[in-house]
């Protein structure tokens, strides 16, 4: 909802004020309360407004600590006005405070007006603090009881679908949402968020585009800005990286023609710098940090963003500084808590060797792990793994996410976690890139026969079923797909359970929109044959190591074969340069049969004999003996 009408909302004074009368209200209020009225919760009402119209939350704040009898006794007149100057402040515990003294009604009755404010801020302060299920419960409850055109049909549409971008998996499709016959660039943005959400980015790029047309229309230049950043963010979704890029450059240039720093100015560079590989040996981390301009970010963080917008934002700036070798303040987030711990064992990020790091934080994380595995220690444990990923120490990677998932094992409350499925999710991976199956189906056997409660976690479960058709486990993945299948009506799913065959149109529909020259282009491999897969299978630890030695065995045995003849005293054959055969010191084997005629070769005495056409052999004629016999 936009300032200005929530604004309305809190007034509800008869007075239309500028900037000017707004101060000039503000002082007699002030004088009043100063010198003593009638009515002073009325008069402590109208200059909170005053001052909330100039927005100057905290000089509200101020007022109210300065008239606290007057709050305490007359406080219930202007609790609207107290919950939106704690949203506008960011003061969580304040808000929620105030907001369970006043008992609020439930959301299906709507008897005042005021009650319609309470729950337009309750919504906003929802949205922000991430609790989207309840902020879409509010709005939607709030348009489908706007009979009397309490709040304008349009604000509430947009103001409706906002959660949904957030959160789309929180309608179903029986849920209703309210409709707007007027046009409108906020409806389209918020329409497109919503399927961008849920993975249906064409359709989400063709109302962008329609949208920032009737906003070029309409000649709102912050609104085609926000359009335009949205529309970068879908195409790099999309996969479309080159057309995304191309975007967010034109609209960086665009933005930096106008000298305003806005939030879509900053968040454009942002997205603009990600498509930029930068490497901590010859980039300038520095200069990178202060292009993103962080310090104008910290000051709109309570006014433009939501906690999880400046969650992903904060994420940036905090492996930023770690690669450029500044120290990471320990915070409340899982990721600086992780990072501090890494910058503390590490001597150097930029210049020690990744392999070196590797071998700290693996010994590091074990010893974390055997302590306990609640805390930050998940978030460390990631760090290690993508380290020996990168080094290619598959072998330290699995033992660690084993050690972990077996600590949880004997936490019965840890089982079936966020956590545990992570690391579950990590070790399917590593395994497949080893080639270990028989742990795969340990992994698995343990999930299918430990504690698990589908509805929390439906895309882990329904992983986990695939994992099982991998290994040709089709009963136990239809024993499950048969239980996700209550929460997720995939049809891959029902052909999987009713042993359903692909019909040919269907097939010929799935693929007939597949760009192959793309996928190429983008790095995907062609299929293989089971021979070329077969010569590609990753040999275990103890394979390599007895194919090493022999390798070295035979490098040795050669060497002193060679030795044998090569001697550093010994002269260099002056022959070398002949044949082996040609040279005076060869000597053939016996029974060896030397049939070779070419010019420059050696002959044995019967292929002379055979190609001397002067002394031709007799042919001799065998004697025949009288057989014995009877006369």
């Amino acid at each position: 909802m936009g300032k200005e009408n929530l604004t309305q909302l809190l007034s509800q004074l008869n007075v239309q004020s500028t900037q000017e009368d707004s101060c000039e209200v503000e002082k007699i209020c002030k004088e009043l309360l100063k010198n003593g009225c009638e009515n002073p919760g009325f008069i402590l009402r109208a200059c909170l407004v005053a001052v909330i119209k100039q927005d100057r939350y905290k000089s509200s704040l101020e007022i109210l600590k300065q008239n606290k009898d007057i709050d305490d006794k007359y406080g219930e007149e202007f609790i609207l006005e107290k919950l939106y100057v704690f949203y506008k402040l960011d003061a969580t515990h304040e808000f929620e405070a105030l907001y369970s003294k006043i008992n609020p009604p439930p959301l299906e009755s709507f008897g005042k007006a005021n009650n319609r404010g309470i729950l337009h801020v309750r919504a906003q302060f929802c949205y922000k603090q991430g609790l989207y299920e309840e902020a879409f419960k509010i709005y939607n409850l709030l348009a489908k009881h706007n009979g009397d055109l309490i709040d304008n049909d349009l604000e509430l549409a947009c103001n409706e679908r906002v959660p949904l971008t957030a959160m789309p998996d929180i309608i179903n499709d029986s849920t209703i949402l309210s409709q707007v016959n007027e046009e409108s660039y906020d409806l389209l943005l918020n329409d497109s968020m919503i399927l961008s959400a849920r993975g249906k980015y064409d359709e989400a790029i063709e109302l962008l585009e329609q949208a920032y047309k009737i906003a070029k229309r309409e000649g709102y230049d912050r609104d085609q800005e926000a359009i335009g950043l949205q529309l970068a963010f879908v195409l790099q979704m999309k996969g479309d990286n080159k057309a995304s890029h191309i975007h967010l450059q034109e609209l960086v240039s665009l933005l930096k023609q106008g000298g305003r720093k806005s939030p879509f100015t900053l968040l454009a560079r942002m997205n603009e710098k990600s498509f930029a590989d930068l490497s901590k040996y010859n980039d300038n981390l520095n200069l990178s940090i202060r292009e993103l301009d962080f310090k104008t970010l910290d000051s709109m963080k309570s006014k433009q963003f939501t906690r999880e917008q400046w969650t992903v934002i904060n994420r940036n700036r905090l492996i930023l500084h770690l690669f450029n070798n500044n120290s990471v303040q320990y915070g409340s987030s899982l990721l600086s808590r992780s990072l501090h711990n890494y910058s503390n064992l590490v001597n150097d990020v930029i210049f020690e060797s990744y392999k070196t790091q590797a071998k700290k934080l693996y010994h590091h994380a074990v010893q974390m792990i055997n302590s306990g595995v609640n805390g930050s220690v998940i978030g460390f444990l990631i760090i290690t793994v993508q380290l020996l990923v990168v080094e290619k120490q598959w072998q330290n990677a699995i033992a660690v996410c084993e050690l972990y998932l077996n600590k949880l094992a004997n936490s019965t409350s840890q089982v079936d976690t966020v956590e545990h499925h992570a690391v579950c999710y990590i070790l399917f991976e590593l395994y497949k890139i080893t080639g270990r199956d028989h742990s795969k189906s340990v992994l698995l056997k343990n999930l299918t026969n430990g504690k698990k409660t589908i509805s929390k976690d439906v895309p882990f479960w329904k992983h986990v079923g695939f994992q099982h058709l991998s290994l040709g486990n089709i009963k136990d993945a239809k024993k499950l797909f048969k239980q996700v299948f209550a929460y997720d009506s995939d049809k891959a799913l029902e052909k999987v359970i009713f042993d359903t065959t692909l019909d040919v149109d269907e097939s010929q529909d799935i693929t007939q929109n597949i760009d192959v020259e793309k996928l190429l282009l983008q790095g995907i491999k062609c299929l293989e044959t089971s021979n070329k897969l077969e010569s590609k299978q990753h040999i275990s630890k103890v394979q390599k190591k007895r194919i090493n030695l022999k390798k070295q065995k035979k490098k040795e045995q050669r060497l002193k074969k060679f030795l044998q003849t090569h001697g550093s005293t010994k002269n260099v054959d002056p022959e070398r340069w002949l044949p082996l055969k040609d040279r005076s010191s060869y000597r053939p084997k016996k029974k060896q049969s030397l049939t070779k005629q070419t010019q420059g070769g050696a002959m044995n005495k019967k292929a002379e004999q055979a190609l001397d056409i002067t002394n031709k052999l007799k042919k001799t004629v065998p004697t025949t003996r009288r057989k014995k016999g009877h006369k």
